[in-house]
This record gives C-alpha cells, sequence and structure tokens, in this order.
C-alpha cells in the first residue's frame, strides 16, 4: 500500500461561511500533493490505528503518515 506524507497543516477561509478551515497537506509518492479537511480526519480516524484513505490519485487505498 502506498502512504502519503503529512506535509503541513494549513488554514484556509471557506468561502461560504467565511470561517477558518485546517487542511491537512500530503505529499504523494507519484509527486503530487493533495489537502484534506483535517475535522474529517479528525472525526473519521480518532480510533483508528491507521489512517486509511481512497487514494486521490489513482484507484486504491493510500495511507496518510506523519499526523
Amino acid at each position: 500500500m502506498n502512504t502519503a506524507k503529512h506535509v503541513k497543516t494549513v488554514t484556509v477561509t471557506d468561502p461560504d461561511t467565511r470561517g477558518n478551515v485546517e487542511v491537512a497537506i500530503f505529499k504523494h509518492p507519484n509527486g503530487g500533493v493533495f489537502g484534506m479537511d483535517q475535522s474529517y480526519i479528525d472525526q473519521m480516524f480518532e480510533d483508528e490505528e491507521k489512517v486509511i484513505i481512497f487514494d486521490p490519485f489513482n484507484k486504491s487505498d493510500i495511507e496518510l503518515k506523519g499526523m
């Protein structure tokens, strides 16, 4: 299974609510970069040892590391 490494968490402004949203940025093994809402990760995987999501670049799963 591929792994994506956490690079940084940044705060952006939600264009609809104008509220702050933390986005976790990950480096993909193919060289690409992607972000996910940090609160989604926290809610969905709070009791999990591993964070595994659908890979945004190909049709498989990927593990998020370094959180």
